[in-house]
C-alpha cells in the first residue's frame, strides 16, 4: 500500500512523516506545494516540490496518472494551494484531510468572528486598499461564484476522512453547511512528546515568571487585547515573550511595535524562526502563558508549556478549553485572570503540575501516535474499498 502526502512548506510535515514511516516503512512519498522557492521550513530531502503559479484560476497541478500510483493520499491541511488536487485524484482512492485549524475555521465561522474588537480594527489597517488588489479580490470571488475555481465545499465532499485538531471540531465543521456528503471522522495529532515537543527537556520545568503571549504572527492571537489585560494588571519588570516568526510579516511588525509601546524593553519579540529545541529553551523561562484565541490554535505550544508546569490561560469560548478540561487538565481562563489579577503571580501546585505532565505525556505519546496512524490508514483504505464495492453493485 503506497501513501502520498500532500503538504505546503510548513514545519509540521517534518513531525508527521517519521511517524508514518515508522508505521508504514518505505510506503510514503511527499509532494510540497509552494508559491516560492527555496523552501523555508521543509528539509525533507526526498520531497518533490511543485511550484504553483499565482493565477487566481487555481487548477490541480499533479497529473491524475501520478495519483493513480497510490492507494491513499493524505492532505496535510486543505489550503487553497492543495485542495484543487482532489479533483485530479481518482474517486476510488482513499483521501485524508489532516486539518490544522486555519483551513476550516475561516470557512465555517468567518475570519472576523475570531477577532476581538481592537484586533479587528488592526486587521483593517493591514488589508491592502490599492485598486489592483480590490480588482483581484472581485475577480477571485466572481471566479468562485461562476465555478471557474472548483469550490472548496465540493472538494471536501470528495474526501474519505477528516481529522481536525480537536475531536469536537468535526461536528462544528460538519454542521456548518449543507453537504451532499461529508467525510468520516478520525483522531490524529502532529508531534509526539518523546520525539518533538519536549525532546531534550524531559526532566525540565519552567524556570521563571516571564509571560508567553500567543504562538505566532496571527491575528487570531488577539495580541492587542492580551497586552491591554497585562498592562491593566501591572506586571512591572517581568518579560513578555511574543513568538512572531511564523505568520503574517506586516502583523508581526505591528505587534512588535505595539509590544514595545506597552512594555518597553521587557517585550521580547521572537522574530526569527528557530528549531524546536531552541524555541523550548527560550520559552521555558515563561511560568505563565496567555493564549487569547477564540478558536483552537497553538495546541502544540500549550502541550509543551503544560508539560513544563506553566499556568496557561485560554478563553472559555475556545474549544481548546473544553478539550483540555475533558482530559482533566488544569487550565486557567482569561476571564478568571481579568477578575483575579493575582493568578498571574500564582504558579500551579506541585500536584497540578504533575497531573498535567502525566496527562499530556499519555495523550501525545509516541505509542498513541503510532496506533492512531495505523488506525487512520487502515480505516481510510477500508472505506475506499467499501466505496468501490458499492459502486460496482450500482
Amino acid at each position: 500500500m503506497k501513501i502520498l502526502h500532500i503538504a505546503t512548506d510548513d514545519k509540521f510535515i517534518e513531525q508527521a512523516i517519521p511517524v508514518f514511516e515508522s508505521v508504514f516503512p518505505g510506503k510514503n512519498d511527499v509532494i510540497i506545494f509552494t508559491k516560492t522557492t527555496p523552501l523555508q521550513y521543509v528539509k525533507l530531502q526526498t520531497a518533490k516540490v511543485v511550484l504553483k503559479n499565482k493565477l487566481f484560476f487555481t487548477r490541480a497541478a499533479v497529473d491524475r496518472e501520478i495519483y493513480n500510483r497510490y492507494e491513499i493520499i493524505v492532505f496535510h491541511s486543505f489550503s487553497h494551494l492543495t485542495y484543487p488536487e482532489i479533483f485530479n485524484i481518482p474517486i476510488n482512492k482513499a483521501t485524508i484531510w489532516l486539518g490544522w485549524g486555519y483551513d476550516y475555521y475561516e470557512d465555517t465561522l468567518g475570519k472576523d468572528t475570531l477577532l476581538l474588537e481592537k484586533t479587528l480594527n488592526l486587521s483593517k489597517r493591514l488589508e491592502p486598499t490599492t485598486p489592483i488588489y480590490v480588482i483581484k479580490k472581485i475577480i477571485k470571488k466572481s471566479a468562485v461564484f461562476l465555478g471557474v475555481i472548483a469550490s472548496k465545499k465540493k472538494a471536501i465532499e470528495r474526501l474519505t476522512i477528516f481529522a481536525p485538531v480537536l475531536p469536537s471540531e468535526f461536528d462544528m465543521v460538519k454542521n456548518s453547511k449543507n453537504w451532499k456528503r461529508f467525510p468520516d471522522h478520525a483522531i490524529w495529532n502532529y508531534g509526539t512528546i518523546e520525539d518533538n515537543l519536549i525532546k531534550g527537556f524531559e526532566t525540565e520545568s519552567v524556570s521563571g515568571n516571564s509571560i508567553l503571549v500567543g504562538n505566532s504572527a496571527s491575528l487570531e492571537c488577539n495580541h492587542a487585547e492580551a497586552f491591554d489585560i497585562l498592562k491593566s494588571i501591572g506586571i512591572s519588570d517581568r518579560k513578555v515573550v511574543v513568538p512572531l516568526s511564523y505568520g503574517q510579516l506586516e502583523y508581526s511588525k505591528l505587534i512588535s511595535t505595539l509590544g514595545k509601546d506597552y512594555f518597553g524593553e521587557n517585550c521580547e519579540s521572537l522574530n526569527t524562526f528557530m528549531p524546536i529545541e531552541d524555541y523550548v529553551k527560550t520559552i521555558r523561562k515563561c511560568g505563565y502563558v496567555i493564549m487569547n484565541h477564540k478558536r483552537q490554535q497553538a495546541v502544540g505550544n500549550i502541550v509543551i508549556m503544560l508539560y513544563l508546569g506553566a499556568r496557561v490561560f485560554v478563553r472559555t469560548e475556545n474549544p481548546v478549553f473544553r478539550f483540555f478540561n475533558s482530559l482533566g487538565i488544569q487550565l486557567s481562563t482569561m476571564e478568571e485572570l481579568e477578575n483575579n489579577h493575582d493568578l498571574i503571580n500564582t504558579p500551579l501546585s506541585r500536584a497540578e503540575r504533575a497531573w498535567n505532565r502525566k496527562t499530556v505525556s499519555n495523550y501525545w505519546s509516541r505509542e498513541k501516535a503510532f496506533r492512531r496512524t495505523e488506525q487512520l490508514i487502515n480505516n481510510a483504505f477500508s472505506l475506499s474499498q467499501q466505496y468501490n464495492t458499492d459502486s460496482k453493485k450500482h
